[in-house]
C-alpha cells in the first residue's frame, strides 16, 4: 500500500465543489448514547467547544433508562437534538437514524464517552476543502484508560503505520480507495470518533449495518470500494475505555461477525493476489483475538480449535 504526503499537483482534478468555510457549511455531528446520563454531557460540551462554529448536534438516545435524556435537554440549545429509539436496537441503528435526520454537508460520530480537541473539526473542514476528491478523513486517537493515556493509535497498529512515509504530528497523507481497501482487508486504522465524511459519500455507501458489534469495520469497507480518504497524524479526539463499552459485552460477537464478513468477502478475491493476500492476514487476525478471548475465558478446547481453523482458512500465522 503506497501512501504519500499530500501535493497539490499530486492529486487528481475533480469537479466537486469546494466546501466554502465561510459559506455555511453545516457540520452534522451524531452522539450515540445508551444509559449514558454520568458522561454524555461532556461529549456534548466537547462538540460544543469545538473552534469549527457552524454545527448542529444529533444525539439518539438508544432506548435508555437513566437520566441521559435529561442531561441532553438541560442544554437547551438550538444546535442540539434529540430522537429517540423506545428500545435499544444498537449502534448502528442509532448511527442511522442520526444520519438520516442531519442537515449538514458533512457528518462525524462522537460517542457519548468520547471527547473531541477543540480544533478536530476546524482541520478536518479545511482538509476536505483543500482535497475535494476525497469523500472522507481522519486523524490518530489517543486512548484514555481510567488515568492513564495512550498517546496514538495508529503507532500501536501493525501494518498502517508502515505503509506511510513519514510518522510525525500534523502531517497530511491521501489514500486512493484501492490503498484504503487493501488497509483495511488487513486492518482498521479508522475509528468512528476520528472520521469527517461527506454526506453525498454516505449515500453512495449505504447504511450501517445493524449488527451488535463489527458494524463500522463493514461500513468502513464497503465505502472504500467507491471513496478516497485522507489522514491527518495528530491525536485530534481521545476513544475513553469505560467499563459498560459496546465492545467490551459484545467481544467474541465482534470476531465471529468480521470472520464471517471477511470469509464473504474472500469469495470476491480468487483473482486479485494482492487483496487475498491482505484479506488473508487480517482474517488470521481476527481469528487469533477470538481465539484469545476463549483463552481468557478458560475455554482452551475452543481456543485450539479457532487456532487450527484459522490457520486451515488463511495458511498465516496468529
Amino acid at each position: 500500500i503506497n501512501c504519500g504526503a499530500l501535493a497539490a499537483n499530486a492529486w487528481p482534478t475533480c469537479s466537486r465543489k469546494r466546501i466554502n468555510m465561510s459559506n455555511g457549511t453545516k457540520v452534522s455531528v451524531i452522539i450515540r448514547a445508551y444509559n449514558r446520563g454520568y458522561i454524555v454531557g461532556e461529549a456534548i460540551e466537547s462538540a460544543f467547544n469545538q473552534t469549527y462554529p457552524d454545527l448542529e448536534i444529533v444525539v439518539v438516545d438508544e432506548g435508555s433508562t437513566d437520566n441521559t435524556r435529561d442531561v441532553v435537554r438541560a442544554f437547551r440549545s438550538d444546535k442540539i437534538r434529540y430522537v429517540r429509539h423506545e428500545t435499544n436496537r444498537g449502534v448502528g441503528a442509532a448511527c442511522n437514524t442520526g444520519t438520516a435526520s442531519a442537515t449538514g454537508d458533512l457528518v462525524a460520530i462522537l460517542d457519548s464517552d468520547d471527547l473531541w480537541k477543540p480544533d478536530k473539526l476546524e482541520k478536518q473542514v479545511r482538509f476536505l476543502e483543500a482535497h475535494p476528491e476525497t469523500d472522507a478523513v481522519f486523524c490518530d486517537v489517543e486512548i484514555q484508560i481510567g488515568n492513564e493515556y495512550v498517546p496514538s493509535t495508529t503507532r500501536l497498529m501493525r501494518s498502517f503505520p508502515a505503509h506511510l512515509p513519514h510518522l510525525q504530528d500534523g502531517v497530511e497523507y491521501g489514500f486512493s480507495s484501492r490503498q484504503m481497501y487493501l488497509c483495511l482487508l488487513e486492518e482498521i486504522p479508522i475509528k468512528t470518533v476520528a472520521i469527517l465524511m461527506r454526506k453525498e459519500a454516505l449515500s453512495k455507501t449505504g447504511t450501517f449495518g445493524e449488527t451488535p458489534s463489527g458494524e463500522d469495520w463493514d461500513f468502513f469497507l464497503r465505502m472504500s470500494r467507491n471513496s478516497q480518504f485522507g489522514y491527518i497524524d495528530e491525536a485530534l479526539a481521545t476513544q475513553r475505555v469505560m467499563g459498560d463499552a459496546t465492545h467490551k459485552r459484545y467481544r467474541d460477537e465482534d470476531k465471529m461477525f468480521l470472520i464471517k464478513l471477511f470469509l464473504k468477502e474472500r469469495h470476491a478475491l480468487r483473482d486479485d493476489p494482492e487483496a487475498l493476500g491482505a484479506l488473508n492476514r487480517g482474517l488470521a487476525s481476527h481469528y487469533g483475538s477470538l481465539a484469545g478471548n476463549y483463552i481468557t475465558d478458560g475455554r482452551r478446547s475452543r481456543s485450539f480449535s479457532t487456532y487450527v481453523r484459522g490457520f486451515k482458512e488463511t495458511r498465516e500465522p496468529m
